[in-house]
């Protein structure tokens, strides 16, 4: 099985194209999740719509560098992230390979993310799940019969994941 979950508003606080490290702020009880599930014998998963590489906000290599920080502090904690997935798709960029159809298909509510990560790993969907802060997320996570639940900002990530798991299992 594997989950599915949004970066920003989900495992940090979402401020707004984050990129830097700087500026990245844990959510509460968001390590302790990643560790749950990795103990729990779950691939973990980020997919995550960064608009803002095409916006020019800042480049590919800084949300890169971002995640891999990222997975150094979770392997600090005894767990990972099994992959990070982005999309810069950005519909106005002055970039032409920001506004192509792949990028497009890669941005949520759309599927491409998840459909990559299905390929490449060899993933229990009936036994999935998906968690996002945004109607998007969890669009994306219907139209490919993941199971998906918003979370809001009051929600601690861990409580819900517990009880998503004992729901799937």
């Amino acid at each position: 099985p594997a989950v599915f979950l949004d970066r920003d508003g989900v495992i940090n606080h979402d401020t707004g194209h984050l990129y830097k490290i700087k500026d990245f702020k844990w959510k509460k009880g968001a390590i302790d999740t990643i560790r749950y599930l990795f103990e729990n014998n779950y691939y973990v998963f980020i997919i995550t719509n960064q608009s803002g590489i095409g916006r020019g906000l800042y480049k590919e290599n800084d949300v890169i560098k971002l995640h891999e920080w990222i997975n150094l502090e979770l392997l600090k904690e005894n767990c990972k992230i099994d992959e990070f997935v982005f999309s810069p798709f950005y519909k106005k960029s002055k970039i032409k390979k920001y506004k192509s159809k792949k990028y497009l298909n890669m941005r949520k509510p759309n599927t491409g993310m998840i459909d990559y990560l299905i390929k490449k790993w060899p993933i229990n969907i009936k036994k999935s799940f998906l968690i996002g802060d945004n109607l998007t997320d969890i669009c994306a996570g219907t139209k490919r019969n993941i199971y998906s639940e918003r979370i809001d900002s009051k929600q601690n990530l861990l409580t819900l994941t517990k009880k998503i798991h004992k729901k799937m299992n």
